[in-house]
């Protein structure tokens, strides 16, 4: 019947009117025949474990970045507790063993010439299970004059080597390697000296206790002023002298003998210069 619109099965429309037809095509949803067209993304993936996130890897690099940032803190602990230069601690002598130079660094600070050294070996009091390594020429070899000196400073002769063990050795931090902290000069001067200092210094601090309170009646007499000239100009210098060259020479003290000697014998500045050396020799550190 004219006017009467057939669909067919596969989407074609047909219009028929006046005796012609024309034919209109319906296409079906884009997104309808993409789902036909396309599997779905589970099954196509399998059961292969899916890719890291976006969130994933963020949270990845973020702990990356806390265990790089805990990782320097610990390194600058460490050298802050470590090889300062200049630092000093004591160490004590535990082992000495004979090795061949090839086995000490290229950096280490002191020249050591002998085909063999003597390494000592030290434990130290300030790190727990810390051992550090100083080496010296072999004694018969070389010229080294540093393990003379060591050992001088407990009278040890060369052939009893051994006596060193169970010493504390002062060291320090040269150049990133702990050596001995060692004089320049042989040990010189005598500790008695300290004793002269005080009896010295007596007369002086009488004379000037005297003037503070008036006392100057028996300051006077001749007996207490040849004391006092005999304290000043002779004892007091001399033993000052005498302890400043043997604090030099066996402790990290580097002060200058002949200067403080000199402001020992001088009148009324002495009682002021006596007892600061006497402070500062308190407070020097010994070698060994």
């Amino acid at each position: 019947m004219a006017g009467n619109d057939d669909t067919d099965g596969d989407g074609t429309e047909s219009t028929s009117s006046g005796g012609s037809e024309t034919t209109t095509t319906i296409e079906e949803p884009a997104e309808a025949a993409e789902s036909e067209r396309t599997e779905p993304v589970g099954e196509a993936a399998g059961e292969g474990a899916a890719e890291p996130t976006t969130d994933d890897a963020q949270a990845e690099s973020e702990k990356e970045e806390l265990d790089h940032a805990a990782e320097s803190f610990v390194e600058v602990e460490q050298e802050l507790l470590g090889l300062a230069e200049g630092m000093r601690g004591r160490g004590e002598a535990i082992a000495v063993e004979r090795v061949p130079t090839s086995e000490i660094p290229d950096d280490y600070p002191a020249e050591i010439d002998t085909e063999e050294v003597l390494a000592l070996q030290l434990s130290m009091f300030e790190a727990e299970n810390e051992t550090v390594v100083v080496y010296f020429e072999w004694p018969d070899q070389g010229t080294d004059p540093r393990l003379a000196r060591l050992l001088s400073l407990r009278d040890i002769p060369m052939d009893r080597f051994a006596d060193i063990h169970g010493e504390t050795i002062l060291l320090t931090i040269e150049d990133g390697y702990y050596v001995p902290v060692l004089p320049d000069e042989e040990p010189r001067g005598d500790p008695r000296g300290f004793y002269g200092i005080i009896a010295g210094l007596v007369p002086s601090l009488l004379v000037a206790l005297a003037g503070i309170f008036g006392l100057g009646s028996f300051v006077s007499t001749l007996p207490f002023l040849l004391l006092w000239l005999v304290s000043t100009f002779v004892i007091l210098p001399a033993s000052v002298y005498m302890d400043a060259w043997n604090l030099r020479t066996t402790t990290d003290w580097d002060g200058g003998p002949l200067f403080w000697a000199f402001f020992a014998m001088v009148p009324a500045l002495n009682v002021i210069a006596v007892p600061a050396y006497l402070i500062i020799r308190e407070n020097a550190e010994p070698i060994i």
